[in-house]
């Protein structure tokens, strides 16, 4: 069952899986158990094979981007996404608005993914409301394979990592976004292992 999008409470993201088995059983089942609950899952992107997908419905609505980091649809299930419907790239949840992109620093490249994210000198709000064609409270991102929370000028910036394919050194995880206070808050499950 869809929610309306004002329902959106709590999200689940993940992203960087670059699965290889049709039937997604190399997504670990503790990604299921961590979203347990959610109302809606975004993969963010490098997805691999989409029998993850259909085990993440399972779960709750499934979100996945269209090329060309053109925003995030349903997904169908059963190898398709919802292609009549045009790509959004804000979840909006009630009083609260979240940002979704694979790559941070694209298109511009005026932010910089590293050990942590460095911000350009101007401000904020005008570079996000470009991007984004709105204010947002928060921003999800992956790419990197290492789960990252930061906030700047008031906006939460994070990645929930990879489940399956951690950069070395760094936990297996996903992400759980609360969006039910005044701003959102992140927090982050790791995988055995």
């Amino acid at each position: 069952m869809d929610v309306g999008a004002s329902e959106y409470r709590r999200v689940g993201f993940l992203a960087d899986t670059h699965s290889v088995k049709a039937d997604g059983s190399d997504l670990p089942d503790p990604v299921l158990e961590a979203f347990a609950g959610v109302d809606l899952v975004v993969h963010l992107g490098d997805i691999g094979r989409k029998g993850i997908l259909d085990r993440l419905g399972g779960v709750a609505p499934v979100w996945v981007p269209v090329g060309g980091n053109k925003g995030y649809v349903p997904w169908q299930g059963g190898g398709a996404p919802a292609a009549e419907l045009p790509p959004v790239r804000v979840i909006d949840a009630g009083a609260l608005a979240v940002g979704m992109t694979f790559n941070l620093a694209q298109p511009d490249k005026k932010i910089v993914v590293g050990d942590e994210i460095a911000f350009p000198d101007e401000p904020l709000a005008g570079l996000l409301k470009r991007r984004f064609r709105q204010p947002v409270d928060a921003v999800a991102f992956g790419g990197s394979h290492t789960q990252m929370e930061q906030r700047h000028e008031g906006v939460l910036f994070f990645n929930p990592g990879s489940p399956n394919l951690p950069m070395e050194g760094h936990p297996a995880g996903v992400a759980i976004l609360d969006l039910t206070g005044s701003a959102p808050q992140v927090e982050f499950a790791h995988m055995p292992g």
